[in-house]
């Protein structure tokens, strides 16, 4: 996995473990439940809800974090706690401490994500970039995809928590292939810097991502004042960054149009792609009475889609420009789900098949020409907080889809409500397509291209 081999291998390794944790937890459920005494809605809220909020909190601390003491620091600091959590949730069987464990595990994982993006950025040419976010794009995918089937396979040979303890030996792999690899030159300068770290500006934006995404999980009066709180606390987060002298996220970072345009990017398509990954298999299972396996393997077809366009997308966003490969996906993930939209067609898991491919391939394709340009148009020196807006901006996507998702299909979603959620997607992606033409059009000349940091 060029271009820098075993280090490389070992960030994308290590980057893997959040998506995989996220939804290995899944199949693990139902056996915790049993074993604690604990109901099964409950149990999602404590080690599925903290685990999703954690995540999205620690997502742009830990990139301006390593900017200031070091990306790949943070990475190595940031697999560590994933490792503690992984090692506690292993050895202690109560609520209270699967949950501490699931939190350690969010907050390592949105560690390591910014600082693997910042390393690819300031590591790898800037001709050379698309195909390397498109092959960890392509990694996080398949770990994604894959959770489920080997969280599976370990609950049934080996119990509940072997989903926690599989993590070790990956991590202990990725330690060994990052190890060798000394600071660059920008980890040395970054750290040098001494900056200060905005702790009132984070906490801010913590306590504001929390109660945002907390609202997407409550109802009525209750939802209404946590987005109301959430709103008040991100409006007092902005006015403190616009004037800190080293904001935990710099606003100006957005009026980059090439930053600006691939976060919108990366946003809408996860609002699709999350959407979609619950809404077809509830909607078979609910209204056509099929059962749910079946039709989790037709949503499997998307992300294998997506897995294998990634690079290709990167590839092609070399010859062709971040513009072109980005609107193309845009529109083949628009079709996609035009095609899905008109659920009353939709008899079969297999007639969703097309359409979700389509979705699959636009994700693909669209994702690393969007994420390398966002990143290359930021300074090197603030990769760090650019990875951990990029983050931010992938999560509350699919938080926001998934939210939007529940209160259209509300308690009782026939096809009509499925269709107007699809109308939602439909709107989310051509906003989308309108942001992937901001992007830039053709790949600078060798001449221009930042010459890669060399290692110690």
């Amino acid at each position: 996995m060029k271009p820098r081999g075993a280090p490389f291998t070992g960030m994308f390794l290590a980057a893997a473990l959040a998506p995989l944790g996220s939804t290995m937890i899944a199949v693990a459920l139902p056996s915790i439940s049993s074993e604690l005494g604990v109901p099964g809605p409950a149990l999602t809220q404590w080690l599925v809800a903290s685990y999703l909020i954690a995540g999205v909190a620690a997502m742009s601390p830990g990139g301006k974090l390593g900017d200031i003491i070091g990306h790949r620091r943070v990475l190595m600091l940031g697999m560590s706690v994933y490792a503690a959590g992984s090692l506690l949730g292993f050895l202690v069987a109560t609520l209270p401490t699967l949950t501490v464990a699931r939190i350690a595990m969010a907050v390592g994982g949105a560690m390591v994500t910014p600082a693997t993006m910042a390393l690819v950025r300031n590591a790898v040419p800037e001709e050379r970039r698309p195909r390397t976010f498109g092959y960890l794009g392509s990694v996080l995918g398949t770990a994604a995809a894959i959770g489920p089937l080997v969280g599976g396979e370990l609950v049934a040979r080996f119990g509940w928590r072997a989903v926690f303890v599989a993590n070790l030996p990956v991590l202990l792999v990725a330690f060994g292939l990052i190890h060798s690899w000394q600071p660059s030159s920008v980890d040395r300068v970054a750290g040098a810097r001494r900056a200060r770290f905005d702790l009132v500006g984070s906490t801010l934006l913590t306590a504001a991502l929390v109660l945002l995404v907390a609202a997407s999980r409550m109802h009525g009066l209750l939802m209404a004042s946590a987005l109301a709180a959430g709103a008040a606390l991100l409006v007092a987060f902005v006015v403190r960054e616009r004037r800190s002298a080293e904001p935990v996220l710099d606003l100006r970072l957005f009026g980059r149009r090439e930053f600006a345009a691939g976060s919108i990017v990366i946003a809408m398509q996860n609002l699709a792609m999350y959407s979609l990954l619950f809404q077809v298999p509830m909607f078979f299972e609910h209204v056509r009475h099929i059962h749910k396996g079946t039709t989790g393997r037709t949503v499997i077809g998307m992300m294998i889609a997506m897995v294998v366009l990634a690079p290709i997308g990167g590839r092609l966003a070399e010859r062709l420009g971040a513009r072109l490969v980005a609107v193309a996906g845009c529109v083949l993930s628009l079709v996609g789900v035009l095609a899905l939209a008109d659920f009353s067609r939709l008899a079969a898991p297999a007639d969703a098949l097309p359409g979700l491919i389509l979705v699959g391939m636009g994700l693909g394709l669209a994702t690393s020409p969007s994420q390398s340009a966002a990143m290359t148009a930021v300074d090197r020196e603030r990769a760090g907080m650019a990875g951990g807006a990029l983050s931010t901006s992938r999560y509350l996507g699919g938080v926001i889809g998934i939210s939007l998702l529940g209160a259209l299909l509300g308690t009782a979603p026939g096809v009509a409500a499925h269709r107007n959620a699809a109308l939602c997607y439909v709107a989310a992606l051509v906003v989308a397509t309108i942001a992937s033409a901001l992007l830039p059009g053709r790949v600078p000349s060798p001449s221009r291209v930042i010459e890669p940091v060399q290692t110690a």
